[in-house]
């Protein structure tokens, strides 16, 4: 393996974390239909941890394929799971988030 960094991922967050961090890092996008994943997982009823860690491994497995020689980070999450919906914070503009718990009369106060 080689010194260099890869980050699989468009995010400009993970990549402002890294330069933050005084890394040197390439970026090349991993793509993963993301969608199709997470409401694969969902029906099989898997944890929100699950599929954030399967996203992540996907897009790192998917860099590391280009890559061979670099460490590839991938990486997901999600907010949080609302009486079985989903929400992914990269994914999700937070006002569509905060609609939500509006409408259901559950925004915190």
């Amino acid at each position: 393996m080689s010194d260099q960094i890869i980050l699989a991922s468009g995010s400009e967050i993970r990549a402002q974390l890294l330069r933050n961090a005084g890394l040197d890092f390439g970026v090349s996008l991993a793509r993963v239909d993301e969608e199709s994943v997470r409401a694969s997982l969902q029906a099989e009823h898997a944890s929100p941890r699950d599929i954030a860690d399967t996203l992540a491994e996907l897009k790192a497995h998917r860099g590391a394929a280009r890559h061979p020689e670099a460490l590839v980070i991938g990486s997901d999450q999600l907010l949080a799971r609302i009486e079985g919906d989903y929400f992914n914070v990269l994914g999700l503009p937070l006002l569509e988030l905060l609609s939500y718990l509006t409408l259901r009369g559950t925004l915190p106060s």
